[in-house]
């Protein structure tokens, strides 16, 4: 079974945040210069960015291999394999995170495993994702 990572606009305000920056230093360039040739490089590269994010939002997911591991991927070669028996807790993400984050979304979960380990992810619908993972988990240890 696999889930997709939630979307919302959480990387689109990171690249509106980027544009802020470039915005102002194309302005400075563009008085001081009078040339738009940095205007067009430093638009090009904000743009590469923007399909940057929209890669990593398409590209997350949470895929349970048979009942025993969960795959958390991200751009298709950034990966996590955890076992789902080590898997402790799940609680709601309440502000900013430090640590590993394989989350698209604001709004997240912060997944307790193993035991100091922690991971934030976004599964596009949380409950039936907690569900999946506790039915999965009773189906090895009943």
């Amino acid at each position: 079974m696999r889930f997709s990572g939630k979307r919302d606009h959480f990387m689109f305000y990171i690249w509106l945040a980027i544009l802020i920056p470039y915005g102002g230093i194309c302005a400075v360039i563009f008085w001081h210069e009078n040339d738009a040739s940095p205007v067009y490089v430093l638009g090009s590269v904000w743009v590469l960015l923007g399909l940057f994010f929209y890669f990593i939002v398409k590209s997350t997911h949470y895929t349970f291999i048979d009942n025993e591991t969960l795959v958390c991927q991200t751009m298709y070669f950034f990966q996590k394999r955890i076992k789902l028996q080590s898997i402790r807790k799940f609680e709601k993400s309440n502000g900013f995170y430090a640590g590993w984050k394989m989350s698209t979304s604001w709004n997240c979960l912060i997944m307790h495993y193993e035991k100091y380990e922690e991971l934030l992810i976004s599964p596009e619908n949380e409950e039936l994702f907690i569900a999946e993972v506790e039915r999965r988990k009773a189906l090895v240890n009943p």
